[in-house]
């Protein structure tokens, strides 16, 4: 019976004790308090970002180039070049799905891109094909050029939607897109005399071009992503091929 009176004393004692080591320790720390003045500060601060980081506008540099079979028919051997390169400039606006990390972001904007080859194109009363240029080394410039009005439409993740910088951003989406302008560009450097022609001729590329996106950064530089479902050229007036793009992408306000 003394045991166990005296075991209930010691077990007393150390409550008490460890009580009055956290009640000083308490007292030791006292928590912060944030003014009204510098609290209305934040909020103000926070409005602002609330208003402005909605990734509105976008460029994007690509690295874009087909996916093709080069010994198939009218593709004559055609070997693109790595460096092919293209731009976006897009506008979107955000609408932010009530006060989630999720949004829904469609935009507008233009596109161009541009595939180098040692190449020509050429028609006949079949449609278009590649020819392959027979003197390359008076080439000094040889490519394609596309350019599109696009409408993409993104779904958007983000770490904290209400901070400008210092957020993950996720993004996935489609874009379309109608043809406004097709064009070859070639350079030539004959007995030291430049030459440059530009043709306008060609109506055989496909009107309208359709394809998943995907954007994936940290901040204001993001890494996006593009292919497109339908071929380059329109059915049966050209050869077949797909265009993709992979490139960084700068976004913000």
């Amino acid at each position: 019976m003394i045991r166990s009176i005296l075991f209930a004393v010691l077990i007393l004692s150390a409550v008490s004790v460890f009580a009055f080591e956290a009640d000083t320790l308490k007292k030791s720390k006292p928590v912060k308090t944030v003014s009204p003045e510098e609290q209305a500060k934040r909020n103000r601060i926070n409005q602002t970002f609330s208003k402005f980081s909605k990734d509105r506008f976008a460029i994007d540099l690509l690295g874009t180039n087909w996916i093709y079979d080069k010994n198939s028919a009218r593709m004559n051997g055609l070997q693109t070049k790595w460096y092919s390169r293209g731009i976006n400039i897009y506008f979107y606006y955000d609408f932010r799905i009530k006060k989630s990390r999720f949004s829904i972001a469609p935009g507008i904007g233009y596109s161009a891109t541009n595939i180098y080859s040692r190449h020509t194109l050429e028609e006949d009363s079949i449609g278009t094909y590649f020819k392959k240029i027979e003197k390359p080394d008076d080439y000094k410039v040889n490519k394609v050029t596309l350019q599109y009005l696009d409408i993409p439409v993104e779904f958007r993740i983000k770490t904290n939607p209400d901070k400008l910088d210092q957020v993950w951003k996720f993004a996935v989406g489609f874009k379309a897109g109608i043809r406004v302008d097709a064009h070859t560009k070639e350079k030539t450097k004959i007995n030291n005399v430049t030459k440059v022609v530009v043709e306008r001729r060609f109506p055989d590329f496909s009107l309208f071009r359709f394809g998943p996106m995907l954007r994936v950064g940290y901040s204001s530089f993001n890494i996006t992503a593009y292919y497109g479902v339908l071929d380059v050229f329109k059915k049966n007036r050209g050869p077949k091929a797909n265009e993709f793009s992979v490139g960084i992408s700068f976004n913000g306000l």
